[in-house]
């Protein structure tokens, strides 16, 4: 199996994840803050769609920046806006992936990574939301969907 083949079969599975768990949301549910210094759970799905935009723009121009300002979500806290925009992102990203030079460098503050290694860094993100997303659910006394239990949960 290449890296490209690898790296899009566990965004698939991951993503696959998080879809799930957001089609299982109703939008009161996406709009609660489950506690104290957290943010609402829809803004969680919206952060992961603006850090894979930064990911993407990083293929092109070969340097990560993590820069909230520009990115094109604007749907507030609609289940249907955040699936669409994922999902749009996730199109792009198959487009990206597939025409990307895997044998470039990626510049992260100071260090050099390869395109793989910068594509599992996306990929460690999201899961490390679906740890962060389980406690959310376990706050607003949400089950997680049946797919799920992969996680253990």
């Amino acid at each position: 199996m290449t890296n490209l083949e690898l790296f899009k079969s566990e965004w698939t599975f991951t993503r696959r994840l998080t879809l799930d768990l957001l089609d299982s949301l109703t939008d009161t549910e996406l709009g609660q803050t489950p506690g104290p210094g957290l943010g609402p759970f829809w803004k969680q799905f919206r952060h992961v769609g603006r850090l894979q935009e930064c990911y993407q723009e990083a293929l092109n121009t070969k340097k990560i920046r993590f820069d909230y300002g520009n990115k094109r979500y604007r749907g507030g806290c609609s289940k249907n806006a955040l699936r669409a925009y994922l999902r749009a992102l996730d199109r792009e990203l198959v487009q990206a992936v597939e025409r990307a030079d895997w044998n470039a460098s990626i510049e992260w503050e100071g260090e050099v990574v390869s395109v793989f290694q910068h594509l599992m860094r996306m990929l460690a993100h999201e899961i490390l939301h679906h740890g962060q997303w389980i406690l959310y659910a376990r706050l607003i006394g949400k089950e997680m969907p049946p797919s799920w239990n992969t996680w253990g949960v």
